[in-house]
């Protein structure tokens, strides 16, 4: 019996990958091996293919996963399916830029002036897999994004009598945020 090719290995996912994550290794690798785009030929690309159709299809998946274990296909990695980083850096780059808001006040705290504790959302690259989403498999803490989700709290000092429509710029010691440009609004009560 011919060893059926290893659809897992070809689109990086574990065998236990959602729908979802196979969609989305598929639509990265497309890209990659694209005929018109990529100097390895069609074969790859058909391959690749083959994977996804294969595997986004569940009685496809079934059937392919019960002539893999019939096949006894647990050897070891071909070099020839992992993706070298002289091909192209794996890691999602994160560009560091500034972020804007708004901060709305009534009469009275802008009167008042202080400090204002806020809370930044930030997209950073995660520092399991160090922003690369895994390389044959997707990472566990970030799902294979390269990225993940955090709070960088700031605190911003309010001067007393703001008018409505100042913007601050905040500076952050963070390198993930160049600055922050907050705008103030005074709530009409």
């Amino acid at each position: 019996m011919e060893k059926p090719k290893d659809y897992y290995l070809i689109l990086g996912v574990a065998r236990n990958a959602s729908t979802a994550a196979i969609k989305r290794a598929y639509r990265k690798l497309a890209k990659q091996l694209h005929p018109d785009l990529a100097e390895r030929g069609p074969e790859a690309f058909q391959d690749l293919q083959a994977a996804y159709e294969t595997l986004a299809d569940a009685e496809r998946r079934r059937r392919y996963d019960e002539s893999l274990e019939q096949a006894s296909l647990f050897g070891p990695l071909a070099w020839s399916f992992v993706r070298s980083p002289s091909r192209g850096d794996l890691r999602r780059p994160i560009r560091p830029g500034s972020l804007s808001g708004e901060i709305l006040l009534t009469p009275r705290e802008a009167r008042a002036g202080g400090v204002l504790p806020i809370d930044v959302p930030l997209t950073t690259a995660c520092p399991a897999c160090e922003g690369t989403g895994g390389y044959v498999f997707d990472c566990d803490r970030c799902g294979g994004e390269g990225t993940i989700e955090r709070r960088l709290p700031v605190p911003v000092r309010i001067p007393a009598n703001v008018p409505e429509g100042t913007v601050f710029q905040v500076r952050v010691d963070d390198p993930a945020v160049l600055s922050i440009l907050l705008t103030v609004h005074i709530r009409q009560l």
